[in-house]
C-alpha cells in the first residue's frame, strides 16, 4: 500500500490535486484552512492554514505553504517564473506585511515548501543559506515521503485495513490498464467498507469510513488517469457515488456526513469534467466517433456512451447550481451562475456532437431511452425546449424511415440478437420486434413539450407501421431504490405496463397520464428526490441501464411550454 500510495503522491499535479491532499493533511491534524488556492497570482502563499505544529512543537502557528510539483533542483529554486526562491520572497516582502489577518500577527510564522518529489542534493546549500539569512521566520520543507507518510497514517488507516482489502485495492489498481475490466475488485473495496460503515455503531468510526472511501477512490481514479482510460474513472466514479448514498442514508443524518457527500459529488464532477476535457475536441468533427469503429453497431453504441456521458456531467452541474441558488450571499449566487453556464456549453456541445454523428437517430437498443431521457431533460432544464422538440422530430423521422426502409428498430438489450440483426438482411426482414419502451417514451416526450402535430405523427407511425409492436413503460415499486444502487432495478422491481393505447387527442392522453402520475408514483418518496439529489438516479440508470423513472419527465406535464413546429 504505502508504494502505491507514494506513486499516487508523485503523480499529482501542483493545481487542484496535490493542493488538496496537502488541505486534508492539515484538517487531520486539527488545522483549519483560512484561505483555499486560487488560480493566478498569491504572493506566493497556495495555502494559508493556522493550527498547532504537528511536526515540530505543538505550538499553535501561522501556516504559509507553497506548493510546487516535483522534486526541487536549481532550475525551480530560482531558475524560472514562479520559482521556489521568487515564491519565498514574495511571502516575506509582500504577503506577510500585507496579507496576513490581523488576528493572527502575533503568531509565529511557519513558511513552508511542499512538493511530491527529492530535494536534490545540489541544492541543499542554497536552502541552508537562504533560511538562515530570515532567522525570524521559521522554515520547513514536506517532500513527498513525509506527504506519503501524513497521507498513510492520518487519512488512511491503513494498519486497519484487512489484508483482503489491501489485496482488492491491489488487484484494481493492476487491472485498470485493461479495457475489459469489471470493476470485481473495486465493488469488493466499496463491499468491505460499506459493511463497516452499517456495521459499527461508532459516528467517529462512521466518518473515518467515509473519508477512507474517498481517498481510497480517489487513488483510484489516478490511476485510470495515468493508464490513459478515464472511462474507467468515470465508471468507478459512478460506483462510487452511488454507494456513498446508500450508505449516506441508512442511519441518522449528521452534518458531517452531509460534507462528505458534497466532497463525493465533488469529485465525480471532477471525473466527468476531466473526461469531457479530453474528448471535447471531437464533438465538431464529422463522425467523429465512428472513426475508430469498425460497423454501425459500435457507431452507435459509442455515440450513446459518450451523450449519456455528456449529459450526466451538466445534469450534475444543474444539479449544484440548484444547491447553489438556495445559498446566501453573492458568492453563491456568482458560483450558481457559474455551474449553470457550464451545463449550457455542455448542451450544446452534445447538440453538436449528435449533429455530427447522425447514427444518433436510429438506436439500435431499445434501453438508449436511457440517454435520450437525459438529453431532453437537460435541454428541457436549460429551456432549450426547441432543441428538444428539433431532436424528437429527428428521432421519429429516421426510426420510422429505418424501419421502413431496412427493418431496423430498437430492441431489448441482446448483443448477439442485434449483431445478427445488423448483419443480416432477411433476419431483420422476418424478426418480430414484438415490444418497444423507447417508442413510448417519444410519445410521452411530444406531450411534454406540447406538440400535438409530433404526437400525431407518432401515433401515425405506431398505428401504419408498427402495428406489431407493443407499447411498454416501466415503472420503479417500492423495492427499486434499494436495487438501484448496485444492480439494474428492472431485473428483481417495479413493473411494465403493456398495452398502452393511445388516445386520437394528445390533450386527453395527457390527462390520462397526469390522473397516473398523481395517484402513481412510489419515486416521489425516494430519498435522493425527497432530498433533492435528483441526480443520484439518473446516474444509477446511466451506470446500470434501470429506466429513467417517469417522475422524471411526468412531472413537467403541467408546464405550459411553448414551442415552434419544425417546418
Amino acid at each position: 500500500m504505502k508504494l502505491i500510495l507514494a506513486e499516487y503522491i508523485n503523480s499529482l499535479k501542483e493545481d487542484g490535486e496535490l493542493d488538496k491532499v496537502i488541505q486534508d493533511i492539515l484538517r487531520a491534524n486539527g488545522g483549519e484552512i483560512f484561505s483555499r488556492p486560487e488560480r493566478g497570482r498569491q504572493y506566493g502563499v497556495d495555502i494559508y492554514a493556522i493550527g498547532k505544529d504537528f511536526t515540530d512543537d505543538g505550538k499553535k502557528k501561522v501556516f504559509l505553504i507553497t506548493v510546487k510539483q516535483g522534486d526541487l533542483d536549481r532550475q525551480n529554486w530560482d531558475g524560472e517564473i514562479n520559482s521556489v526562491r521568487q515564491s519565498l520572497d514574495e511571502i516575506r516582502e509582500v504577503f506577510i506585511p500585507n496579507n496576513l489577518a490581523p488576528q493572527h500577527k502575533k503568531l509565529p510564522i511557519k513558511i513552508v515548501v511542499a512538493y511530491n518529489g527529492l530535494i536534490k542534493q545540489s541544492l541543499q546549500q542554497n536552502w541552508k543559506g537562504y533560511t538562515s539569512q530570515y532567522p525570524n521566520f521559521e522554515f520547513a520543507l514536506w517532500e513527498g515521503d513525509f506527504l506519503v507518510e501524513q497521507f498513510q497514517h492520518n487519512l488512511l488507516n491503513e494498519s486497519g485495513f484487512s489484508n483482503k482489502l489491501r489485496s482488492a485495492v491491489r488487484k484494481t489498481i493492476i487491472h485498470l490498464e485493461n479495457r475489459d475490466y469489471q470493476f470485481g475488485d473495486f465493488v469488493q473495496i466499496l463491499d468491505m467498507l460499506e459493511k463497516e460503515f452499517k456495521t459499527t455503531k461508532y459516528r467517529k468510526t462512521k466518518l473515518r469510513v467515509l473519508k477512507e472511501m474517498r481517498l481510497l477512490v480517489a487513488v483510484v481514479i489516478k490511476y485510470c488517469d495515468e493508464a490513459d482510460n478515464l472511462l474507467h474513472a468515470v465508471k468507478c466514479s459512478e460506483k462510487y457515488v452511488l454507494r456513498l448514498w446508500s450508505m449516506f442514508i441508512s442511519g441518522k443524518p449528521e452534518k458531517e456526513f452531509t460534507k462528505e457527500v458534497v466532497e463525493g459529488f465533488y469529485l465525480h464532477r471532477d471525473t466527468l469534467e476531466k473526461y469531457n476535457a479530453k474528448f471535447s475536441f471531437i464533438v465538431d468533427i464529422k463522425d467523429g466517433l465512428g472513426r475508430s469503429v469498425g460497423d454501425a453497431l459500435a457507431y452507435g453504441t459509442v455515440v450513446y456512451e459518450q451523450i449519456g456521458i455528456w449529459c450526466e456531467t451538466a445534469l450534475f452541474y444543474l444539479q449544484m447550481y440548484e444547491f447553489l441558488t438556495t445559498g446566501e450571499g453573492e458568492s453563491a449566487e456568482q458560483a450558481a451562475i457559474v455551474h449553470r453556464d457550464r451545463a449550457t456549453i455542455l448542451a450544446y456541445e452534445a447538440i453538436r456532437l449528435i449533429n455530427n454523428n447522425q447514427i444518433f437517430y436510429t438506436p439500435r437498443y431499445d434501453d438508449h431511452l436511457i440517454e435520450i431521457h437525459m438529453l431532453l431533460m437537460l435541454l428541457y432544464k436549460l429551456d432549450l425546449k426547441q432543441q428538444a422538440l428539433d431532436i424528437l422530430f429527428g428521432l421519429h423521422k429516421h426510426i420510422a424511415e429505418a424501419h421502413s426502409f431496412s427493418r431496423i428498430f430498437p430492441v431489448h438489450r441482446d448483443l448477439r440478437t442485434v449483431a445478427e440483426l445488423e448483419a443480416n438482411t432477411d433476419v431483420r426482414i422476418g424478426y418480430d420486434y414484438n415490444s418497444s419502451y423507447l417508442f413510448t417514451v417519444l410519445l410521452e416526450w411530444s406531450m411534454v413539450l406540447n406538440s400535438p402535430r409530433l404526437y400525431a405523427s407518432l401515433k401515425g407511425v405506431k398505428d401504419k407501421l408498427l402495428k406489431e409492436i407493443t407499447l411498454l413503460l416501466w415503472f420503479p415499486d417500492k423495492e427499486t431504490e434499494s436495487k438501484v444502487f448496485t444492480e439494474n432495478g428492472n431485473n428483481d422491481s417495479g413493473y411494465a405496463l403493456s398495452g398502452i393505447d393511445l388516445s386520437e387527442s394528445m390533450q386527453n392522453y395527457k390527462e390520462l397520464v397526469v390522473e397516473e402520475y398523481e395517484h402513481n408514483c412510489f419515486e416521489k418518496d425516494f430519498s435522493f428526490i425527497k432530498e433533492s439529489y435528483w441526480a443520484i438516479g439518473l446516474i444509477a440508470s446511466r451506470h446500470f441501464r434501470t429506466h429513467i423513472f417517469p417522475y422524471y419527465w411526468r412531472k413537467f406535464l403541467k408546464d405550459d411550454v411553448q414551442t415552434a413546429e419544425p417546418g
